[in-house]
């Protein structure tokens, strides 16, 4: 009987019989990291695999675990630096590619950009984020086709000296505020639009209809003839049972907490086919009654199981929340400049599952690669939105910026000369990790990374229920 790493080294090798050391890592990093969803939700891991599938940006948006193994473990040269802290940990945000900052909007209705996705939030040595930021700066650089070293070089320099400058400001006592509208260039100032033309409730408009009589529910079914993986489905009953409780817990986790009656649940669904890293998780959108029985006020918000990051606990003492869904909201309000940059921002649990409850809203906007074209997509834009998602990860830094900034000042300049090299060197083995990745999927058993079937793995018939029935999985790219 061959041993797990047998099956996935052999599910690495190379098409014509030698090995590749390196598609072997990636496998068995991946396997180890989603061994318990592709055992109990193997349709929607594979969703997630084909997604990852699609381009280099989402491979590395998927690819946290093995980020952590370069980094961590030698096996590549990426772990090096003279300018490394191993302590003091910041909160680290984890995953701070570009796509992951959008336009929140606070309490009383003003927008910022800010960083809207913690799933991998943890504490960790500074250059993690750093680095994460700067390989995502010149993997987008990739999507927009600006193959040229001048131009990648100077992207993702501008997001590392963004950095530097701010964290410096930072250690001396000028804390970098929020990113509003006039900041960033024209990809940040093309987000503050879109985001103003669509707050008036698109999503009421696009995700419910209003039924016979009078009352508003969501639709069910695909929502898009082109992303048949995106749909919504009915919950099973005891998934709604539960979610009254879930409700009550949520609302205690608020800065500002509405009325209970506000919060009164009309419908919920479960939602199919969002993120990547996260695809495999469970979603659900949540129909509330708002402020008044009126169905133009209800309110969307979005409900999303939370897993262990497996990026922390590397330094001791290694766990710095009392569970995963405060670990994920409190981050977010340590990174934002306000507490109360999403004031619907908090956590649950809903049948055992760790959650975080968010706003679902078509106007706070988060910024798409695949936007970076036209007037959006030179040099010049991809820098200045550098230059700000740089110091917004300085700002999420800024409790340890004075520590940090004594690191820097070893050689300011060669700090941003090794950051950028490293970031690109590391976006162009994530182009070739893609390749790999995709290679792994087209072999038999590809889509559960060599991770055999065993019938104990079947869930329960109540989380079944819960994890769904998805839409088929597309073919692989």
């Amino acid at each position: 009987m061959r041993t797990l790493f047998g099956c996935l080294v052999i599910l690495a090798s190379c098409d014509d019989g030698i090995e590749d050391p390196r598609a072997a890592q990636v496998v068995n990093v991946m396997a180890a990291a989603d061994e318990p969803i592709i055992r109990a939700r193997p349709r929607l891991a594979a969703g997630k695999y084909v997604k990852m599938a699609g381009g280099p940006y989402d491979f590395f948006r998927g690819t946290v675990p093995l980020y952590r193994s370069d980094l961590r473990t030698g096996a590549t040269r990426y772990a090096a630096s003279r300018f490394a802290l191993d302590v003091p940990l910041v909160p680290s945000l984890g995953d701070p590619h570009p796509e992951n900052f959008g336009i929140l909007r606070a309490a009383d209705g003003t927008p910022a950009l800010e960083p809207n996705d913690f799933d991998a939030s943890d504490r960790e040595p500074y250059l993690w984020d750093v680095r994460r930021l700067a390989a995502g700066m010149a993997l987008a650089a990739v999507v927009a086709k600006l193959g040229e070293v001048d131009a990648q070089i100077g992207i993702v320099r501008a997001a590392m000296v963004g950095y530097r400058d701010a964290i410096e400001a930072a250690a001396a006592g000028r804390l970098p505020g929020r990113v509003v509208e006039g900041m960033g260039g024209p990809i940040v100032a093309d987000l503050f639009k879109r985001s103003e033309r669509d707050r008036g409730g698109r999503e009421l408009d696009d995700l419910t209809v209003i039924d016979a009589s009078g009352v508003r529910r969501f639709k069910r079914g695909a929502l898009d003839a082109e992303d048949p993986q995106s749909a919504l489905a009915s919950l099973p009953p005891a998934a709604l049972d539960a979610l009254p409780r879930a409700i009550t817990d949520w609302r205690s986790s608020l800065i500002i907490q509405p009325p209970p009656s506000d919060l009164t649940v009309l419908d919920a669904v479960r939602v199919f086919g969002s993120g990547v890293a996260s695809w495999p998780r469970v979603r659900a959108l949540l129909l509330l009654r708002g402020p008044t029985t009126e169905p133009k006020d209800d309110v969307i918000v979005e409900l999303k199981e939370i897993a262990d990051p497996n990026v922390g606990g590397l330094v001791p003492p290694g766990l710095y929340a009392d569970s995963l869904g405060e670990r994920v909201v409190l981050a977010g309000r340590a990174a934002w400049a306000r507490l109360d940059a999403e004031p619907l921002w908090g956590w649950t649990t809903w049948l055992g599952l760790p959650c975080q409850i968010r706003l679902e809203s078509e106007g706070q906007k988060g910024i798409s690669v695949d936007r970076f074209e036209d007037d959006e997509g030179t040099p010049e834009a991809l820098a200045e939105l550098g230059t700000v998602l740089g110091t917004l990860v300085a700002r999420a830094h800024a409790s340890e910026a004075r520590a940090i900034t004594a690191r820097i000042a070893l050689d300011r300049e060669d700090f941003v000369a090794e950051q950028v090299q490293v970031g690109r060197e590391y976006a162009a083995l994530a182009v070739e990790d893609h390749a790999r990745f995709v290679r792994t999927l087209h072999r038999a058993d590809g889509l559960r990374l060599g991770i055999p079937f065993d019938p104990i793995d079947l869930p329960s018939p109540d989380m079944a229920a819960v994890y769904g029935n998805p839409p088929p999985v597309p073919a692989i790219p």
